[in-house]
This record gives structure tokens, C-alpha cells and sequence, in this order.
């Protein structure tokens, strides 16, 4: 199936299928369930200026969240798992057979690499690190480093110690899951310990079936994926691209290919696609602004985004102060189908304060003084738990 549609249709149906439009969640651990439900996955980042990603997240979408509460609830009541899903993310517990697969492969080249390079400097680390979590139940890198287990030096990715490695690989590989996290450390035990029987005795799928699924997955995950470029977007999915699956998919109506007036790129939606959009132009519109998060599905096409949105968005954590546009942390504004400004922020804890560094103004956007931008700030200060906003010198 094949539509086009004007770039307003577009936005409004990517709105809907993200989350951010027509959908009225409850408030707290009921809204996080539902959302994280329809989400499918939501990208985490440990950066806490503002509440971390995956925090931001749920609070543009669900009233009565705080910074912890989403991890706190994925891990306590099992509702998900962390895993590659185009980037690190927090996955529906359901779907962990479907990504037992990418485990099962060992991951990307580079993953593969690192274990490679861990076999052969620290013969044996895996299988101590396994011996121990078996033994002694959820451990992280600094228990093990107490119980003395595979403390080699081994200059890797995010560790100094083979233990760290192999904990990664073991985890990678999907032998270990992570129970929880205790201020953001994680914490790893043996998968049939973390992931309930029934998952584990689903069969696992393979070849096109799975792409198939993964495909599926992604685009319900990011609303609108585009047929061309956005490399990252289409990560773990080269080879279905590649392939012509997302064509074989569109041709047999699991998939809708949409072609958005004015835009060379054409996309992929849901096969529903067309009952969506219908279903989201008679949804009323929700007035208020809302505080996107950096790493939002509805922002993981940054080129995409800048075709069908008009909006250019980089996140500049990573870049010198001189380089960046705007400021370190980020976030867009929304309301209704546009982007109307963006705002530089930092949240002290100490003094409970939120401090906005910067505000800026979209073309035909609100200005910070906008009644809708202020309401937007009064409840993100809520969402962080804080007493007091300090605004800038020019506001």
C-alpha cells in the first residue's frame, strides 16, 4: 500500500504513533506501564541534567513522573529488559524472545571484536564472572572486584578490568541480564533468573522471519522510518534494506509506504497507517507544551525530522562549549504539530532548583514569556521534584 499525504498529515500521524498525540494516559506507574507498552522501547542515557533520556521520555507523555521512577518500575515488577534496540534501550519484557536472536548472533562486528580480543587477553574471565554471579546472585563490577574475580587490566569499553569486559560480553550475548540498577550502576544476574520461563521457552526466530519482526518493531517505534539514509535508524536492519524486505513488506500490506508532498525520501508506516491519521484528525489536541526529550523516537531521524518537521536538531552534549549552537543540554518544545522554541536547562538538586540557561524561540514559535511555555516549565518543574526556577538574565 502506497499513501501521500501533506507534511501537517505526516506530522500529526507520526504524533500519534509515538505517543504525543490522542492518546490521554493515567498518571504515574499506570501511565508509565501503558506508555512503555505502545512505546516498544525507550532509549537510555546516563547524563542526569535533567532527569536522565529515558525519564524525559515518560514525562512528556505521562503526567506525575519523577527521575528514577521508570527504571525503578521496569526492574521491580520485570515489566522490561535493557538491550540493543538501534541503541541502548529498555524493551517490553514480551519482546525479549524476539531479541534473543541479535544476543544469540553475538551483536555487531565491534561486539564480536571485543570478545575476541577478552578470550584472548583474559583466558577464562567469562566463565569466573558467570561462576560468580551463579553463586552469589545480582552482582556488579564493584562486587566482583571485592570478590576478586577477573580484576586483569583491560582497557575497554566503559571498564579497566576484564571483570567489567566480561560482564558486557556475557550480557551481550544474552547469558546474563541486568536485574537493576542501584544509582544507575547496573547490576547483572543469570538471564532465567531475570527473564520469566515462558519467555525463555518461546522459540527463537531467525532468517527473514525475524528481520521481518524487527522491521516491524522499528518502524512502530519511530512512527515514520525513512526508506533512504538515516543509517543509525536502521540499525541491526541494513541487511533486510538491503535485501528489499521494507519493499517485499510494503508490496504485501504489512507495511505502508508514505510519500510526504515536498520530500524526496519516501517512508515506512504501520499497515494502519491510513486508519491512524484518520483516528489522530479527529483527536482534539492537547494545548499544552510539552519538553522533548533528546534521544524522543519522534527525534531519532534527525534528518527526517528536519525535512517533515522544518526543525534542525542536534544534541551538542558531546561537542567543545565553542562548538555548539545553542547550549549542552538541550531539549526541543512542542505544541500541538510544532516545534515552537528550545531551551538549554540544568537542575540543581541540592537547592532543588531548575535553571534555565537559555531559551530559544523557533520562528513562529513562543517566546519564554508564552503562557503555554510557562505553564510547560511550572510542570517540568513538578516532574523534577523542585521548588524554585531561575530564569535568564533576558527572558
Amino acid at each position: 500500500m502506497a499513501l501521500t499525504w501533506s507534511r501537517e498529515e505526516a506530522r500529526l500521524y507520526q504524533l500519534a504513533a509515538v505517543g504525543l498525540h490522542g492518546k490521554r494516559y493515567p498518571e504515574g506507574e499506570d501511565g508509565i506501564r501503558q506508555a512503555f507498552r505502545d512505546l516498544r522501547a525507550v532509549q537510555l542515557d546516563p547524563l542526569p541534567i535533567l532527569g536522565r533520556n529515558h525519564d524525559l521520555v515518560l514525562q512528556s507523555r505521562v503526567g506525575g513522573t519523577h527521575p528514577g521512577m521508570f527504571l525503578d518500575l521496569l526492574h521491580r515488577e520485570r515489566l522490561g529488559f535493557e538491550y540493543w534496540d538501534k541503541m541502548l534501550c529498555a524493551i517490553p519484557i514480551k519482546e525479549f524472545p524476539l531479541l534473543r536472536a541479535l544476543m544469540e548472533a553475538g551483536g555487531e562486528r565491534w561486539e564480536r571484536l571485543r570478545e575476541d580480543r577478552l578470550d584472548r587477553d583474559h583466558p577464562g574471565a567469562k566463565d569466573a564472572v558467570l561462576e560468580a554471579v551463579r553463586k552469589n546472585g545480582p552482582l556488579s563490577t564493584a562486587e566482583l572486584k571485592k570478590l576478586s574475580v577477573a580484576q586483569g587490566a583491560h582497557r575497554g569499553w566503559k571498564t579497566t578490568q576484564a571483570a567489567g569486559a566480561a560482564l558486557e560480553v556475557l550480557w551481550n550475548k544474552g547469558r546474563l541480564s541486568i536485574s537493576h540498577r542501584v544509582n544507575y550502576r547496573r547490576y547483572f544476574d543469570l538471564t532465567d533468573r531475570v527473564v520469566p520461563r515462558k519467555l525463555l521457552a518461546r522459540p527463537t526466530l531467525s532468517g527473514e522471519e525475524f528481520l521481518r519482526e524487527l522491521l516491524r518493531k522499528r518502524v512502530d517505534m519511530v512512527g515514520l522510518l525513512p526508506a533512504g539514509g538515516a543509517a543509525e535508524t536502521w540499525m541491526s536492519l541494513r541487511q533486510a534494506r538491503s535485501g528489499g524486505l521494507p519493499q517485499r513488506m510494503a508490496e504485501q500490506g504489512d507495511l505502508t509506504l508514505v510519500q510526504v508532498d515536498g520530500v524526496r525520501t519516501s517512508f515506512y508506516a504501520r499497515p494502519d497507517a491510513a486508519r491512524v491519521l484518520r483516528a489522530a484528525e479527529k483527536a482534539p489536541f492537547d494545548d499544552q507544551a510539552q519538553m522533548i526529550a533528546p534521544l524522543d523516537p519522534l527525534l531519532w531521524c534527525r534528518d527526517a525530522l528536519a525535512k517533515v518537521w522544518g526543525f534542525a536538531y542536534a544534541w551538542e552534549v558531546y561537542k567543545k562549549p565553542e562548538q555548539r549552537a545553542y547550549g549542552y543540554y538541550v531539549l526541543p518544545v512542542l505544541h500541538r504539530n510544532r516545534f515552537v522554541g528550545r531551551f538549554d536547562g540544568k537542575y540543581e538538586t541540592k537547592t532543588n532548583t531548575l535553571h534555565i540557561l537559555g531559551y530559544w524561540k523557533e520562528p513562529d514559535g513562543f517566546p519564554l514569556k508564552h503562557p503555554a511555555i510557562r505553564d510547560a516549565f511550572g510542570r517540568f518543574l513538578d516532574y523534577l521534584g523542585g521548588k524554585k526556577i531561575v530564569w535568564p538574565a533576558r527572558s
